[in-house]
């Protein structure tokens, strides 16, 4: 084959195909290292050349033409696998990311038929797809860690579905979005068939994700980061060691030994048929013997370490994902809505971004303090009902917010924007980029964080054959913008406006002292859609599920479960860069009330504590013989009910009942037949009423007594307030330090109330362990006594006859001596 490096083209958008080509070579013949390399080099290859610093620095017409002339460019076109940076320098790059992120790279392989095929076709083709993980919580840490393939085949067609291709089906859905909307905005279109696009796109989307957890199987595990909380860590160095135990003694090595171990953490995401695609995984390359005792040794580990674990809810550091170009239209993020996610066009821009910001990355976090912050609200003029609603909302929530409405922003002006503020947000149609130029974007330094709530705004773009595509992200990357959140495709204003809301409010503190203790997600959307401000009454024991936080990533997890909005507008909202983290103690300068009365202070704390529950009751009822007894519960969606039932007294007999959790059109959620006590917890998928029947139907004589304790509550409740992992403290002014201690100690007198109604409940479960103990001794009891007595009478009875027939004997005028003597 022809040295690249000997190679002059005048389309560097064959590099990537190159690397690709390379790397499929490379895999064939066994060589992993460079399959990994080459294909690592592949995803953003000509773009790595155009946003390298020098060209970023080569601005002047007259300095471009004089390298042309020096043939400075036909030199630099050489493919990036002959350049030095190879497999050392990217092992290399690795180990400087921070130790909390886990990053992976989802790319397609390399396609014979590319060269031929427009970019359309080019996205549709089934390929094989790999997955690289480049750095994770690594189970053999006393090892060196290299990046691990893992080649997955072409999905297999669906011929039922809309889409039989899955390459099809993910390349689709911005497209279909947007007519769907189209359709929904005309006016000549029917309520029954905007209603049914929508529905249908919503299916798309949610078919999608289910295909692509089909596709990655127990891989799909690799995309949960690294563990926050001690107790999953310990759990996690558990399962390890198991692992490792096993491992050493089937001689399996350690790139096996660390996917096990990685797929296992979670054990309790996956089903039977996934845990067997695991052990039966080329990369593992068990025998039929191995793979039996590796999957009894998952499957008791499942069994064992998460019986009692029924919920998803990632507490995990960021997952970096490096997406190729052509799966870009996926909604990865909704494989695990909770986690923490970022995506990057290519290692290389993730490692320069990185190298960019490294002073103030901690953590894992990019750090910030959001005291300088922008607005840009309907640049074009043209979208009067988002700039009304934008406009109440910065004036109530952030009033020292500096905004440009309705006016576009003059160059200069962006670009003083982008180089002065710690947060720019933009409302209005695309990207913005329409204001400023990407070529003269890419000369900028660029610190802030940017939002570009529009259409689009960070949707990647075909520019012809053979070329990488384009998007406006990739322009303010390359600038070293930290991170930019954007869209995948078409939005609609409001939802876009609220999304927006939830956002921005949960993450930045409100400078308006009237909205300090308020929660963004409590506004009143109808009222808001009317153009009015207010928040929904609620009781004093109902929490949204968003809570204010300073990790970006943690609330765009948040705002992933709002089940308020559409799932188009909840998964298409992305991240582009790092994890954004607002430094504590920011933003505060209308906070300062309870400087002089630190003891009313916490008195209002306590008094303000909410419930730890929306809802919790705890009753013991008597269900009678042939009876059925139910009780009725409202439930909102987002929220999860937890029941727990057990029968105390039998009335001299079985202790058992039959129990039922259903809706109240009929739908049976939950059923279990003549058990003494159980369990059951549930995710609200929908607001709805729920009923509870305690079923004593089978017993024709014998009363019940159950005692059942139902909690319904909003997911992450009972997680400790605050701001945690994260130690932001230097550089902050004395009244800022005041203001954390003083909620520092609001934190902890809600850790206490959470801890002493946790002890409660628990106290409430042992009494009535103890009544049904109490109920079972004393039928026991009345059992012996009973019997007791029927065998003294027996006794008694027999002693009786025998002396009456002894008597008889020698009487022998009595009736039973002749009776016997006839005998």
């Amino acid at each position: 084959m022809e040295s690249c490096a000997a190679k002059r083209t005048e389309n560097t958008g064959l590099i990537g195909l190159e690397c690709k080509l390379r790397a499929s070579i490379a895999l064939t013949e066994g060589d992993h290292r460079s399959a990994v390399l080459h294909q690592t080099q592949s995803l953003g290859a000509s773009k790595r050349q155009k946003y390298s610093k020098a060209s970023r620095q080569s601005c002047d017409l007259n300095d471009l033409i004089e390298q042309v002339i020096k043939s400075e460019i036909s030199n630099s076109t050489a493919s990036p696998a002959d350049r030095p940076d190879g497999y050392t320098e990217l092992c290399k790059r690795c180990e400087e990311l921070p130790a909390e992120w886990t990053v992976i790279q989802i790319a397609k392989d390399y396609n014979p038929l590319a060269t031929g095929m427009v970019h359309e076709e080019l996205v549709r083709e089934p390929t094989a797809i790999w997955l690289t993980v480049f750095a994770c919580s690594d189970p053999c840490g006393d090892t060196p860690f290299e990046p691990i393939l893992i080649p997955l085949e072409p999905p297999a067609e669906k011929p039922d579905a809309k889409f039989p291709n899955y390459f099809e089906h993910i390349a689709v859905i911005p497209s279909e979005v947007r007519n769907a909307i189209a359709s929904h905005d005309s006016a000549a279109a029917s309520s029954d068939s905007q209603a049914s696009r929508l529905d249908i796109v919503e299916q798309l989307i949610s078919s999608a994700v289910e295909r692509t957890r089909e596709l990655l199987g127990p891989w799909c595990n690799l995309l949960v980061g690294k563990f926050r909380s001690t107790t999953d860590q310990k759990l996690e160095n558990e399962i390890y060691n198991q692992i490792e135990a096993f491992c050493v003694h089937n001689r399996i090595n350690r790139t096996g030994q660390r996917l096990v171990s990685l797929v296992a953490r979670r054990l309790d995401l996956l089903d039977d048929r996934q845990l067997f695609e695991l052990c039966c995984s080329e990369q593992l390359d068990l025998d039929d013997a191995k793979v039996e005792a590796l999957y009894d040794l998952l499957s008791e580990l499942r069994e064992q370490k998460f019986h009692d674990r029924t919920e998803e809810r990632l507490n995990c550091y960021p997952v970096m994902l490096i997406i190729d170009e052509l799966l870009d239209s996926m909604p990865w993020e909704m494989l695990h809505p909770t986690g923490e996610f970022s995506r990057f066009s290519s290692f290389w821009a993730l490692s320069e971004l990185y190298r960019a910001h490294a002073p103030r990355i901690k953590h894992g976090y990019f750090t910030l303090s959001a005291n300088r912050c922008f607005g840009i609200i309907n640049p074009d003029k043209n979208l009067e009902k988002m700039s009304a609603r934008l406009q109440m909302f910065y004036r109530e929530w952030f009033p020292d917010f500096e905004l440009l409405i309705d006016q576009a922003p003059k160059e200069n002006d962006f670009d003083d924007v982008l180089n002065n503020t710690d947060v720019l947000v933009y409302n209005g149609h695309g990207s913005g980029l329409q204001f400023m130029n990407g070529e003269t974007l890419l000369q900028r330094n660029i610190s802030c964080v940017t939002f570009l709530f529009g259409c689009d705004s960070v949707r990647l773009f075909s520019n012809g054959l053979f070329t990488e595509m384009t998007g406006t992200h990739m322009y303010y990357n390359a600038a070293h913008c930290p991170t930019v959140i954007g869209a995948l495709w078409v939005l609609t204003d409001l939802l876009t406006d609220i999304y927006s809301m939830l956002l921005l409010g949960s993450w930045i503190p409100s400078t308006n002292p009237a909205y300090t203790k308020q929660n963004i997600s409590s506004l009143d959307t109808m009222a808001f859609k009317a153009g009015k401000w207010q928040f929904s009454k609620t009781s004093s024991t109902t929490k949204t599920i968003i809570q204010k936080h300073p990790n970006l990533l943690k609330l765009m997890g948040d705002c992933r479960m709002f089940y308020q909005l559409p799932q188009r507008i909840r998964c298409a909202l992305v991240c582009r860069g790092l994890p954004a983290h607002i430094r504590s103690g920011s933003t505060l300068q209308h906070g300062m009330v309870c400087r002089w009365y630190p003891l009313l202070s916490i008195l209002l704390a306590i008094q303000l504590l909410p419930s730890a529950f929306a809802i919790q009751k705890e009753m013991t009822v008597s269900v009678g013989p042939g009876n059925v007894d139910c009780f009725f519960e409202s439930a909102k969606a987002g929220q999860t009910i937890d029941i727990e039932y057990q029968v105390i007294d039998g009335g001299h007999g079985d202790l058992d009942i039959s129990f039922e959790l259903a809706e109240v059109t009929g739908r049976t959620i939950f059923a279990d037949y003549k058990k003494s006590d159980n369990i059951h917890r549930f995710p609200v998928p929908y607001d709805g009423e729920y009923k509870f029947c305690f079923d004593n139907g089978f017993s024709r004589a014998n009363s019940k007594t159950v005692f059942f304790e139902l909690i319904i509550e909003r997911e992450g409740e009972q997680e400790d307030a605050g701001w945690p992992d994260i130690d932001l403290l230097e550089g902050l002014t004395p009244d800022e330090f005041y203001e954390m201690k003083v909620q520092d100690m609001e934190d902890a007198i809600k850790r206490v109330r959470n801890n002493l109604t946790k002890a409660r409940q628990l106290q409430d479960v042992l009494r009535s362990h103890e009544a049904r103990d109490r109920n079972v001794a004393e039928e026991n009891y009345f059992k012996v006594n009973v019997w007791s007595f029927f065998q003294i009478l027996v006794m008694v009875g027999v002693g009786t006859l025998q002396v009456f027939m002894v008597k008889s004997l020698f009487d022998v005028e009595s009736r039973a001596y002749k009776l016997l003597t006839k005998l």
